[in-house]
């Protein structure tokens, strides 16, 4: 049972919220934070994009529900460079834009459609935009894509559970467990190498 105060307690309470730290930034929601988080917001997606499209034209692979989109997105971002934000409604207006919502996660890239989004959403105190819960990310979501350095995330989660697959003395209930999940990930690594023989599983 979680104690009063404590860190288990205070995720239960506060769970709802949104939590962002940035290096060099401090401040009260009156004294213009907000603001400040929203452009570096606009900058970090910026770089996000800038360097998707890198490795996209470099010949990078994308698989997945959401592959389609992705390239479409990645293949528009660079008309978003060297857009002059005069007030924190254009950078919010901006990130709320369809075409930049791409948000890198653990082994998958979030493409995000709102409407068949299939984790918990959070909107921003303007309830201009939504972002993803890359934490809830299921596995059956239409929004996700996985590009080449997604699935090296994937076989490092597949190396490690083949590892736990192969204790002799694992519980048979966990070792069923893990076994399903290894599987999982093997069938999506293998529907990402399809088009390329020359990798492997």
């Amino acid at each position: 049972m979680p104690e009063p105060r404590g860190l288990v307690a205070a995720a239960i309470q506060y769970g709802h919220l949104k939590i962002q730290m940035t290096l060099g930034y401090a401040g009260t929601y009156a004294s213009g934070f907000p603001d400040d988080l929203a452009f570096e917001e606009w900058l970090t997606r910026l770089d996000t994009l800038a360097d998707a499209h890198e490795h996209l034209q470099s010949g990078e692979h994308v698989s997945g529900p959401a592959a389609d989109r992705y390239r479409q997105h990645i293949e528009s971002a660079p008309r978003f460079a060297g857009h002059v934000l005069r007030t924190t409604r254009d950078a919010r207006t901006l990130l709320a834009n369809p075409a930049l919502q791409i948000f890198p996660g653990q082994g998958m890239t979030c493409v995000l459609d709102p409407r068949r989004a299939v984790c918990r959403l959070a909107s921003d105190d303007t309830t201009t935009r939504v972002t993803p819960d890359l934490s809830d990310c299921r596995p059956n979501c239409v929004n996700v894509a996985r590009t080449d350095r997604d699935i090296d995330a994937v076989r490092a989660d597949a190396a490690r559970l083949r590892v736990l697959v192969a204790d002799p003395l694992a519980p048979p209930v966990r070792a069923a467990r893990e076994r399903a999940e290894l599987n999982r990930l093997l069938r999506i690594i293998a529907d990402h190498d399809n088009r390329q023989p020359d990798r492997r599983v």
